[in-house]
């Protein structure tokens, strides 16, 4: 993590000096600090997702990710539409297709890893997260995204390296080649900023319902690498997901 943000902020960090270089735009203290504060919460999302993982599986996974999407969903779209609810029936498809397309693609891992700790840290995480959106799109009405991008990463790069000099050294730990962690880093730095770019001309609701797309394209991706391999009987629950975000946006 520390050092996986360290690229991520050398990167973001190089698109904000450009951004300011043409926009002139300035930051007050109170701003920047403010920043910091709700980036912690970003760090400590990330922190429970990580010793959630460790000791849970990806359906605990999902089935938070979809608990929370249907909180803002409820919460922010009834503020914004009062007519919300006739959405309801595409976002229940999404929503059985998900479970279903996460049951029968990750079963095996969901029968090995079960523990109660898991679903704590796995609630704790997407508590943190969904605040960091509310608070994000706030600061986004008047902060440019990128900026908002690096100070998120900066504090991941400061809180980790804190914890990782609390820590006591191992000689055994294996060494990753510098140039992994730019791999790395890259689609990490494009999904912050685009992330909050898409926030920015949405909503924390819209933002999270497309999560929910991650534990796919993932597998996806893992297919593709040849890490991975698909279960037939998992298509029908993409299907139903594909179908009802289109039922979704296209209503």
């Amino acid at each position: 993590m520390f050092k996986r943000s360290s690229f991520t902020c050398l990167f973001l960090g190089v698109i904000l000096a450009v951004v300011l270089f043409y926009n002139r735009q300035e930051f007050t203290p109170k701003e920047i600090l403010n920043l910091f504060m709700i980036s912690s919460l970003g760090f400590a999302g990330l922190s429970f997702l990580v010793l959630g993982f460790k000791k849970g599986s990806i359906l605990q996974y999902a089935i938070y990710s979809l608990l929370f999407t249907f909180i803002l969903g409820f919460t922010l779209e009834y503020q914004i539409n009062h007519d919300w609810y006739w959405n309801i029936f595409s976002l229940l498809f999404v929503s059985f297709g998900y479970l279903y397309f996460i049951f029968k693609q990750f079963k095996e891992q969901t029968t090995t890893l079960k523990s109660r700790q898991a679903h704590l840290y796995f609630f704790l995480a997407h508590c943190c997260f969904s605040m960091l959106l509310i608070l994000q799109m706030d600061f986004l009405e008047r902060i440019p995204e990128v900026a908002i991008a690096f100070i998120q990463e900066l504090c991941v790069f400061i809180f980790a390296g804190i914890i990782i000099s609390m820590q006591p050294k191992t000689s055994k730990a294996k060494k990753i080649p510098i140039w992994q962690f730019v791999i790395f880093a890259l689609p990490i730095t494009l999904a912050v900023f685009l992330g909050l770019k898409g926030l920015k001309v949405t909503n924390p609701f819209y933002s999270s319902l497309m999560g929910l797309l991650t534990p796919i394209i993932t597998l996806v991706l893992g297919i593709f690498l040849g890490k991975e391999k698909l279960n037939l009987k998992s298509l029908p629950g993409l299907l139903m997901i594909v179908i009802g975000m289109l039922i979704f946006y296209l209503n």
